[in-house]
């Protein structure tokens, strides 16, 4: 699994914060997000996922094989998401 991390300058000083993991084969949104050990997640018209961690809201989307995960949170995005979803444990 490779991670791209991005930032993009919205509204002035907010910024939104994009991490994309690319040829993902085991992070399914429905599975994730609709266990009944997920809470306080809205499935968006797209299929994609939005909801809050910490402090800000983010939203995942997976298209074909990648995972795109973009929000408003502070401190390092992709430490936090890297330990909200687990991201080093092998699922497969």
């Amino acid at each position: 699994m490779n991670i791209v991390l991005e930032n993009k300058e919205i509204f002035d000083n907010n910024k939104i914060k994009r991490i994309e993991l690319q040829n993902v084969k085991d992070f399914e949104l429905r599975d994730i997000f609709e266990c009944g050990q997920c809470f306080r997640w809205k499935k968006e018209e797209d299929g994609s996922y939005t909801g809050v961690i910490q402090d800000g809201a983010i939203n995942v989307n997976k298209i074909d094989n990648n995972v795109i995960i973009q929000g408003n949170l502070s401190g390092d995005f992709e430490e936090i998401c890297r330990n909200y979803f687990d991201l080093e444990r092998d699922y497969s």
